[in-house]
């Protein structure tokens, strides 16, 4: 018989033939070939349910911790595929014995992934290594996280113990019950996931024919650190914003979570300001962040006396809470509903929000909202997040301005993010100021000092002029400013083209920049 069992351990079932489950067997080796042949489409189902929950958290921690770009994710997505083909090739060449061993390192590694790759990080940031980083992680971590699952199709398949479509359709099976997963638990943290992952893996371990109290012990193991795991968790993410980011001794960190769209995190600094990062980026960081609030929501607020008005780009809500005091209704529309719950829940002393009656908050997509909605706005507030990847890039579009000027009232005004300086010298800037040129008949632009970057105030027909705007400019605390009038920008724009759906191309410029002052990161 060629199915043995020796201290309780079952051999592999990749190392049996398939007639060896078609001999008649007393009642203990029947059970012994049941198990071989249930064991390939358990191992296969498992694993790719696996392979999209470690997929998931391997993602975010990539474009968080290497502040990733369109370019690092397109890297990332690549990599990962990459491993899956590496698995494929080496499949036949690993020994049946070595895969219960490769199990219980990939076990170790991937619960420890996101704690492990932090420190690395900060260990590389720290001792000046930001290249090695940059370059290397992106690309040799999915090939660790996804190589090992890839080699058990190819091997079933020649060792005859399953044909291709079966086994394929049994994995994309365990691929969309790993979706599934993501979808009810994803919003819960880290932890729910990696124990469904763990359990996965801890079930192809025994139909590799570990025995049960290896599995058990196991999963004594998996259970504690994965109890120890939301302190692990904060205090690693504690070391890289303190390392990497440059936060001070003592910063904390309140939230940290995987949205289906992003990492977010709450921090509290020692002062008791907080911050919150997207995916390893500042989105609002204490006394900066309320300047930047002030410049889009005070200013304008004070300009306009909004009875309507619109934000779109949740954040921390402050602007809104600014608006909302001249009395009139605030809407803000927020794509992630991870950060619309933090927003609310954690950023109350700069929103408001359990005193303000004049605000709702929907979850939707900007523009899906605003084409199914009639509402018209006497003021839209664009806080979107910088362009480094498509999708917030599209937020940026001659399109999507004039889908938001069919929304304005006569003499509404939007008030746009332009993500970085407006100059000669700075490309993107220029499109979108040319995309803003293309919906509305006058744009207005600041910069100011407090904040760093440039934002656009827009209109067919502006209620105030660029004397009324430096005096609110000014009496709401910015000393140093430029103001650019329509005529001004439309010389500095020049022939930079607008912003078109289907001319994406600047966001992979804005990726390689980014990558390459990273790779200066100091």
């Amino acid at each position: 018989m060629s199915v043995k069992m020796k201290n309780g351990i079952i051999n592999s079932p990749l190392a049996t033939p398939p007639a060896a489950t078609t001999r008649a067997y007393p009642a203990a080796d029947r059970r012994v070939a049941q198990h071989v042949r249930w064991a390939p489409l358990a191992i296969i189902f498992l694993g790719g349910a696996n392979l999209i929950l470690v997929q998931w958290v391997t993602v975010r921690e990539i474009t968080t911790l290497l502040l990733g770009t369109e370019l690092v994710i397109l890297l990332t997505a690549v990599a990962y595929f990459a491993g899956i083909s590496l698995g494929y090739m080496i499949a036949n060449w690993i020994r049946a014995a070595w895969l219960l061993p490769l199990a219980v390192i990939t076990l170790v590694l991937h619960l420890a992934l996101p704690v492990i790759f932090r420190l690395a990080v900060t260990w590389m940031g720290s001792a000046g290594y930001e290249a090695v980083a940059i370059l290397l992680l992106p690309l040799l971590t999915p090939f660790v996280v996804s190589a090992f699952y890839s080699i058990f199709l190819p091997r079933f398949i020649d060792g005859g113990q399953g044909d291709l479509p079966t086994l394929y359709l049994v994995e994309l099976a365990g691929s969309a019950f790993g979706v599934l997963a993501l979808v009810f638990l994803g919003q819960y943290g880290l932890q729910p996931v990696m124990l469904v992952y763990s359990v996965g893996l801890l079930f192809i371990l025994l139909a590799l024919g570990l025995h049960r109290h290896g599995v058990v012990l196991l999963a004594a193991a998996a259970g504690i650190w994965l109890a120890l795991l939301p302190h692990a968790d904060a205090w690693s993410n504690e070391r890289w914003y303190e390392t990497v980011m440059g936060f001070p001794a003592g910063t904390a960190v309140l939230f940290s979570g995987y949205s289906p769209y992003q990492k977010v995190d709450v921090l509290q600094l020692p002062t008791g300001e907080r911050a919150l990062y997207l995916d390893g980026l500042s989105h609002f960081n204490a006394a900066h962040g309320v300047r930047l609030n002030i410049i889009v929501g005070e200013v304008p607020g004070e300009l306009l006396r909004p009875q309507n008005a619109l934000v779109i780009g949740a954040g921390v809500m402050q602007t809104e809470q600014m608006l909302a005091q001249y009395g009139g209704q605030v809407t803000t529309v927020e794509l992630d509903p991870m950060v619309a719950d933090v927003g609310e829940r954690l950023f109350l002393a700069y929103n408001q929000m359990d005193k303000l009656t004049n605000r709702t908050v929907v979850v939707d997509d900007a523009k899906h909202f605003l084409a199914n909605s009639h509402e018209r706005y006497d003021l839209v507030v664009a806080d979107t997040p910088a362009a480094f990847s498509v999708q917030p890039a599209t937020l940026y579009s001659a399109a999507f301005y004039q889908h938001i000027a069919s929304h304005l009232t006569p003499g509404g005004v939007l008030v746009a993010n332009m993500t970085s300086p407006f100059t000669p010298d700075d490309l993107i800037s220029r499109r979108v100021a040319a995309s803003l040129l293309e919906a509305f008949d006058e744009v207005i632009v600041v910069t100011p000092a407090s904040v760093g970057w440039s934002f656009a105030f827009a209109g067919d027909d502006l209620p105030f002029d660029r004397q009324q705007l430096e005096a609110a400019l000014r009496a709401h605390g910015e000393v140093q400013f430029t103001v650019m009038d329509t005529t001004a920008v439309r010389a500095v724009v020049g022939d930079a083209p607008p912003i078109t759906l289907d001319s994406m191309d600047f966001v992979w410029q804005t990726s390689l920049a980014w990558i390459a002052e990273r790779l200066y990161w100091r």
